[in-house]
């Protein structure tokens, strides 16, 4: 499922809010007049299926800072006690939603990830290692 970041719901919202507050923060005056519309708006999601158990994960490209290899990506999942919380890496990595799989390897119960650069060649793999994906 692919969808503009109007969707997504509000916990995944107060995740993001300090990338947020740091895309607003490089305007000044009018300039920053829509800025956090302007943030949403550059978000695109998917959910994707991490466990054989089918527990689901909300992948998020920031389309307000990418470069050459891709756009800002951060994975994040809703905790039993409705947090959501982020668990590609500690900060997130760069991509794109079209170029990251889910791969059918598993480690720790955890579908493997592999997230594909923008030249299309290269790749990282990541791996659960407990509380979140871990770069291989």
């Amino acid at each position: 499922m692919s969808s503009r970041a109007r969707n997504l719901p509000e916990g995944v919202f107060k995740r993001l809010a300090g990338d947020e507050k740091e895309y607003c923060e490089r305007f000044l005056g009018d300039d920053r007049k829509g800025c956090h519309e302007t943030f949403r708006a550059n978000l695109r999601w998917r959910e994707m299926q991490i466990t054989p158990s089918g527990d689901v994960g909300i992948l998020v490209e920031n389309a307000t800072t990418c470069g050459t290899a891709g756009c800002a990506l951060k994975l994040f999942v809703e905790r039993s006690d409705g947090r959501f919380v982020q668990i590609l890496a500690t900060l997130g990595d760069v991509g794109s939603l079209g170029r990251t799989k889910v791969l059918k390897a598993t480690t720790k119960g955890y579908f493997d990830l592999q997230l594909t650069l923008s030249d299309g060649e290269t790749h990282t793999v990541y791996r659960w290692h407990g509380s979140n994906y871990v770069a291989q």
